[in-house]
């Protein structure tokens, strides 16, 4: 089951639809069941090499499946972030790569992925209560083959699947470089900085990022109180 999430205040408020398990092979091409398809986001930049087109999400008993369709066509300096949220975990206000991207709310990242696609250098940063902790290039993560796809395994993530019964998600497109924002959102498309109108390249206050996909794991019923308080379920 995925979800969509606002965490601007106490509440949570969901609009939720079904999703599926499964396991899927990290090799570029697209395995993920048709209802894994979480945000069919293409289209909504001015360019195609700052476009997500359909996001996937699944997951299995070992690890949550991510992908999504991109071709940076040429382009340099591409960059795609994914920031990663459980329930109770604190995480970070700002962006680990100094992007003009942070976050609010009382839901932070605890994780953020990072690739650059040029060089398809990867980082995993942790949260560590006062700063990112960023290991390199640990990610089983496929670029460059226009469809797109990262497996982030329990373990890394130092969770017990079974004990979340949800899991907080946003991507985006951006550029290197210290005054680059999102480009390209999935969730927050009234965030982004490109529409098919026209792109704000640089900007100098970061763009700040509250709302998330919310993923139905293994767990309690996502109907039942969290720490956050109550929580308010609007079904499509």
């Amino acid at each position: 089951m995925f979800a969509k999430v606002c965490v601007l205040a106490a509440a949570l408020v969901f609009a939720a639809g079904m999703g599926w398990a499964s396991t899927v092979v990290i090799d570029g091409v697209n395995d993920f069941p048709p209802d894994a398809l979480i945000d069919a986001d293409g289209g909504d930049t001015e360019f195609t090499p700052i476009d997500m087109g359909n996001i996937y999400v699944t997951y299995d008993a070992n690890a949550l499946y991510i992908g999504y369709e991109h071709d940076q066509d040429g382009w340099t300096g591409v960059q795609i972030g994914i920031a990663i949220m459980f329930p109770d975990l604190a995480g970070g206000a700002t962006d680990p790569w100094a992007h003009q991207i942070g976050f609010q709310g009382t839901c932070l990242p605890h994780f953020i992925a990072y690739i650059n696609i040029d060089s398809e250098w990867n980082e995993w940063c942790v949260w560590n209560g006062t700063d990112w902790d960023r290991t390199p290039n640990i990610l089983n993560w496929v670029v460059n083959t226009g469809f797109d796809e990262i497996a982030l395994p329990y373990d890394l993530m130092g969770i017990d699947c079974t004990i979340y019964s949800q899991v907080f998600l946003e991507l985006w497109v951006t550029q290197e470089g210290t005054t680059k924002g999102p480009l390209d959102l999935s969730y927050n498309d009234d965030l982004q900085l490109s529409t098919p109108s026209g792109t704000i390249w640089d900007i100098n206050e970061p763009v700040l990022i509250g709302c998330y996909h919310c993923i139905e794991l293994f767990g309690p019923s996502a109907t039942e109180t969290t720490t956050w308080g109550g929580i308010k379920q609007l079904y499509r």
